[in-house]
């Protein structure tokens, strides 16, 4: 039987704790504060304040199916801010080292205070700490195209939940076609690196776990059919964007199929007209979105992918459609 103060103490910290993901101790050479799981039931720091964390340390914790982690409420600004440092650290020294290995971290860490950011879309430090890391990524993928392929698949054997990892893999996708196009310089490459990645800023308007659902409820589907207008009230005044790019933003679902169901699409009105930039990024989302595993359904085929574009696409953009197969099967030279 357990100890009458035991159960109280439990009691209080199950008041006092909130989770934290696993991945957020990776890539810190120390832990930031005392950080708790459940051992035998009971909750437990595992790790303790000034702690080295380690590969063997990970991967001990991994085996002991200790990766539900916690931390006290008051102590979680401390993780947030130790993994903000680290995303500064390395995008400041992004042209320094093994270039896979420099983009791999940087993606990596880029993803991670993503989700800080769908916590609090209004914090500014946040989003500035983005904006500047999503810029010297674009600037460095952008003269190192060999490295894209390996980048990508790196990049996927981290399983980031979805909705954070969709945004890079998209907009690597469209840097890649923009570059193979050569229509394009490189600072206009930048702006719409920026204006991709953060398209769907918008859909931190629902809480994530919900998105592991399959059904979402009619008015989380409003909801989610009405994120890139979210997207451009977050982003203007605050993402150095210019208007032109903010309406990409707004009308960048304009082949979603939710989209359309709640007669939320402008793509059938005259008065709206969609050029080139508008249904890439689209198009890059949709194959980015299909070639990926959600919680509910396994990834498509690259093949089943681009079908459905050549259906979307192919009458009205049928040389943009040859550049877009083009690039993918150049891009997945393994396949």
């Amino acid at each position: 039987m357990k100890n009458p103060f035991d159960i109280l103490e439990q009691n209080a910290l199950n008041f006092k704790l909130t989770p934290i993901s696993f991945r957020e101790i990776f890539f810190i050479a120390e832990a930031p504060c005392d950080i708790y799981a459940q051992v035998d039931g009971l909750l437990k720091v595992v790790l303790h304040k000034k702690a080295e964390i380690n590969t063997s340390l990970l991967k001990d914790l991994l085996q002991k199916k200790l990766a539900n982690l916690f931390v006290m409420e008051e102590d979680r600004q401390l993780l947030r801010v130790a993994q903000q440092e680290n995303l500064t650290n390395v995008t400041r020294s992004l042209s320094i080292g093994d270039p896979l290995e420099k983009a791999r971290l940087q993606t990596n860490l880029l993803t991670l205070n993503l989700g800080y950011l769908y916590e609090d879309p209004t914090d500014d430090n946040v989003l500035n700490l983005q904006v500047q890391s999503a810029k010297n990524l674009a600037t460095f993928l952008f003269n190192k195209p060999q490295i894209h392929e390996a980048l990508y698949k790196e990049f996927i054997k981290q399983g980031h939940h979805y909705i954070f990892a969709q945004p890079f893999l998209s907009t690597l996708f469209l840097l890649g076609v923009m570059k193979n196009s050569r229509m394009y310089i490189d600072k206009d490459i930048e702006l719409f690196f920026l204006t991709s990645y953060f398209k769907d800023i918008g859909m931190s308007a629902i809480p994530v776990e919900k998105y592991n659902d399959e059904h979402l409820s009619d008015d989380d589907k409003k909801l989610l059919a009405s994120h890139p207008q979210l997207s451009v009230n977050i982003l203007k005044g605050r993402v150095p964007l210019p208007p032109n790019h903010l309406k990409i933003i707004e009308n960048h679902h304009i082949y979603s199929t939710l989209t359309n169901q709640m007669n939320l699409s402008a793509k059938d009105d005259p008065n709206n007209i969609f050029g080139f930039e508008t249904m890439m990024i689209s198009v890059m989302d949709t194959v980015a979105a299909m070639t990926t595993d959600r919680p509910f359904r396994k990834a498509e085929s690259l093949y089943k992918s681009l079908d459905l574009i050549r259906l979307l696409i192919g009458e009205q953009y049928p040389q943009e459609f040859k550049l877009i197969v083009f690039y993918f099967k150049n891009f997945f030279k393994s396949l």
